[in-house]
């Protein structure tokens, strides 16, 4: 959802490129340096909070197809939160941070995520849509805040210790990353455990004592499912809204803890400054103005349709899969269980080719991920689900969320790689167009048949590909012509 990429640019752009301690730097300038148990408890309430705030909020989200469908209201939420995200990530986060420093950021950040909660447990558009702009108004301060709350705790500690900045700023990451990624596993099965059908007894014959279930179901799920067409069908598969209420209960009090822990437990750091909320306004106009002179650069161009397709296969995983092939077959409970084992597998991939790429390299990973969508793509094309297949339906998630932890990981990694001059340009554009591919998915998907939404996946994975491939033989080239002319230079005339 809304999180990697403004983690990714954030980190970039806060430890630099040399992994070495300046006392030039602002942020030890007029701090004292943090006892080891502070240090650590600090990162430790960054993570219960964000593992509790995304447990819930991940999970409301990839609810939002099956639960709430009264005029498309759910998704259209979601596309708002990324519309709203395009505008709050070059404008929102350093003004913020100025004005209340990074703590109370994170605090005031949560907020519109609770009043997103408390919208889902009456959800009309005049509640959910106000509260979904507020949560992409404040995604972009949130993540900031966070990136830089834990990068100078983690430069904190390796000055005072004496040690490399990048290993201690990437261990607190990693720790993050493992209270994180989990919150997709226990939201959704928190979803499993409290969604329930509603069970519908219907007379037969005309008589009260024969009576049974009468299961209409909607015939064309898979890829030949489209929403209007489903919320005509009167079917067994719907969620008492009763039990869907005291779901949102639960996730509302478990983002009230969130919001609690960061705000009583957390440290604060930095105070606001007019002169400094002043230079922070203008550093954002740079930022905007930069972000659209990168669009002069090939390689940006080029990384546009894999960039766009990394928010188009999540919004379609988190959308038309969850309601055309498992809301439609079974029931908006299942989608909690499977979307589940999703997670765990992109958490475990995420880890695992974080390692492997450092031995076969980038673009095996990449050519790997790509073929494993394309035929998820071709099966769900050509595959009709069924109750007795659920099976098919977990590999298909598993499979999923092995190809975006490669997606995700790598594909910012490569920003990072090919973009050294001017990363936060370059990240801004990330977010850019990832939060296109997002928003895009979120407001069409409603009205096409999934069938049409698997062909543009296809189409934009493969321009994807072929924009990645010419943009790493250009890096390629380049970097030989630099070695030959290094070593030109290099040799002494005899």
């Amino acid at each position: 959802m809304v999180t990697g990429v403004e983690l990714k640019s954030e980190l970039v752009q806060t430890v630099g490129n040399d992994g070495n301690f300046s006392s030039a730097d602002p942020i030890f300038s007029k701090e004292k340096s943090p006892s080891d148990i502070r240090a650590f408890k600090n990162v430790l309430v960054i993570c219960f909070a964000f593992l509790l705030q995304f447990t819930a909020f991940s999970a409301i989200a990839n609810l939002q197809s099956s639960l709430n469908t009264d005029a498309n209201v759910g998704v259209n939420s979601l596309s708002i939160i990324y519309a709203c995200l395009l505008l709050s990530a070059t404008f929102l986060p350093h003004p913020s941070i100025a004005t209340f420093g990074l703590k109370w950021t994170i605090v005031i950040s949560q907020i519109p995520y609770l009043l997103y909660m408390v919208a889902n447990y009456y959800p009309k558009a005049y509640f959910m849509y106000p509260t979904a702009a507020l949560v992409g108004l404040a995604a972009a301060p949130l993540w900031t805040s966070k990136c830089i709350y834990l990068t100078e705790m983690g430069s904190i500690y390796a000055f005072e210790k004496k040690l490399d900045k990048n290993i201690i700023i990437n261990r607190y990451f990693g720790i993050f990353f493992m209270f994180f990624q989990s919150g997709q596993i226990w939201g959704n099965l928190i979803s499993y455990l409290v969604l329930m059908p509603e069970e519908r007894i219907y007379a037969i014959n005309g008589t009260e004592n024969n009576r049974s279930l009468v299961f209409e179901s909607y015939a064309k799920c898979g890829a030949d499912f489209i929403e209007e067409e489903y919320q005509a069908v009167e079917d067994t598969n719907r969620i008492d809204r009763k039990t869907i209420d005291i779901l949102c209960i639960i996730y509302i009090c478990i983002c009230v803890c969130s919001i609690l822990i960061v705000a009583v437990f957390l440290d604060q750091r930095r105070t606001s400054s007019r002169d400094r909320m002043s230079v922070m306004f203008c550093n954002s106009m740079k930022l905007l103005v930069s972000t659209v002179k990168h669009l002069r650069h090939i390689n940006q161009l080029l990384l546009i349709p894999i960039t766009v397709w990394s928010g188009l296969e999540q919004s379609f995983l988190w959308t038309q899969f969850s309601k055309g092939f498992i809301s439609c077959v079974l029931n908006a409970k299942y989608v909690g269980l499977i979307l589940m084992v999703y997670g765990i597998c992109d958490s475990i991939g995420s880890f695992a080719f974080g390692q492997l790429v450092k031995l076969v390299g980038r673009w095996p990973c990449f050519v790997f991920a790509a073929i494993i969508n394309y035929a998820l793509i071709i099966t769900m094309l050509v595959w009709h689900p069924s109750q007795d297949q659920i099976a098919v339906l977990f590999v298909l998630a598993a499979l999923w969320g092995v190809t975006d932890a490669i997606w995700q990981t790598q594909i910012n990694a490569f920003y990072g790689v090919i973009f050294t001059e001017n990363r936060e340009a370059a990240f801004s554009n990330y977010r850019l167009w990832e939060s296109t591919g997002f928003a895009f998915f979120y407001i069409i998907t409603p009205y096409i048949r999934v069938r049409l939404v698997l062909i543009i996946l296809a189409i934009f994975l493969s321009f994807g590909i072929v924009g990645y491939t010419m943009t790493e033989y250009r890096s390629r080239t380049l970097e030989e012509t630099k070695d030959k002319a290094k070593k030109k230079n290099t040799v002494s005339p005899s």
